[in-house]
This record gives C-alpha cells, sequence and structure tokens, in this order.
C-alpha cells in the first residue's frame, strides 16, 4: 500500500473531533459529515459547528460539538454558540476571582452571595464601605448580580479604593462612623 486514498489525493483524510452534547463523550467525524437528524429532532437546524452523529456511549444519533482546528468552511473558528458562551462565562469568573485576590492582598474584607433584601441600597450590585479605621474597607456583593455586572462594578471600585473622598460623607451610627458607595446593577 503507498498511502494513496481511493479518492485519489494523498495524505491523511481531514477528521475533527466531536464531542457529544448529551455525555460528553468524544469521536471524530470527517470535516464536510453534517449528519442527519433523527425523525424526533425538536429543531433539525443547527449551528455550522454542530453535527448529527451516533454516539457509541448514547446508542442514539445527537447532536455533537465539533471542536477540532479544521471546521467547516464559514463556520466560526471558535466553536459552537455553546462552546463560546462557556468559555466567556470562564474567563469573567477567572477575572473576577483574580480582582478580588487583589482586594483581598490590599487588606479589603470580601462579603459575598448578600441576599439583595440585605443590601444597604435596593438593586446595588456592590457595596464599597469604609470604617473610622482607614485601613478597614469591606466590599459586599449582592447574589443577585450576574458575574459581567460583577466584573464592571469591579472595575468602578479599583478607582474608588485609590481615591476614597468618592465614597462620600462619614455618617454616624451607634457602632461607629462609617462612608460608603453602593453601584447601582444596570438594568
Amino acid at each position: 500500500m503507498n498511502g494513496d486514498r481511493i479518492d485519489g489525493r494523498r495524505g491523511r483524510r481531514v477528521r475533527n473531533d466531536a464531542l457529544c452534547c448529551t455525555c460528553g463523550r468524544v469521536r471524530t467525524v470527517a470535516k464536510s459529515y453534517r449528519g442527519t437528524p433523527p425523525k424526533e429532532a425538536q429543531d433539525p437546524d443547527l449551528p455550522r459547528s454542530c453535527a448529527w452523529l451516533r454516539c457509541d456511549h448514547c446508542a442514539a444519533v445527537t447532536v455533537h460539538a465539533v471542536i477540532g482546528p479544521r471546521l467547516p468552511q464559514g463556520c466560526a473558528a471558535d466553536g459552537c454558540d455553546r462552546e463560546r458562551h462557556n468559555r466567556r462565562a470562564d474567563q469573567v469568573r477567572r477575572r473576577i476571582e483574580r480582582r478580588l485576590a487583589g482586594y483581598i492582598a490590599e487588606g479589603i474584607t470580601i462579603v459575598r452571595d448578600v441576599p439583595p433584601a440585605d443590601m444597604h441600597v435596593d438593586h446595588a450590585s456592590l457595596e464599597l464601605i469604609e470604617y473610622d479605621d482607614p485601613h478597614h474597607l469591606r466590599l459586599r456583593i449582592s447574589a443577585a448580580t450576574p458575574p459581567p455586572e460583577i466584573l464592571r462594578a469591579l472595575d468602578a471600585v479599583e478607582d474608588i479604593v485609590d481615591q476614597r473622598a468618592k465614597l462620600g460623607a462619614w455618617n454616624a451610627v451607634p457602632r461607629g462612623r462609617w462612608r460608603g458607595l453602593a453601584l447601582p446593577l444596570e438594568r
């Protein structure tokens, strides 16, 4: 055998990996193969980065996300919509964690998942509060705030931490003096 393919071209056939959207198993698929949807499929039309393939593990024809480097012509190179959404969500989550770790290193207390009813201002995504001790800042993050909004609010907090005059006037309560700023949730 000399390595020639039946169709007369030389070299290996180009194959992509495909991830089963039901069970998560990976298989390979020919570059141009799209598959045929089963009769009971609710939405037989798929994005160009997905294909209907038989999954050995599921023992049925299921949707597979094509994750290979050589996607069909005209398809976005960064995968299917679900894959892009998950990558963006992971990227936002990692950025939030890095920013919060930086604030903790600066001595700022982080309070996460505060119920919206416990926030000092209605519809606040986060609150930055300074107590009478000049080195004691507390950042309270509402549980109702979506991650992209938290990231935008943390960008604003960075400027405020450096210029504490933006926190407003001091308030006196029986427990001590404090001042703060609430960043509203964008609607």
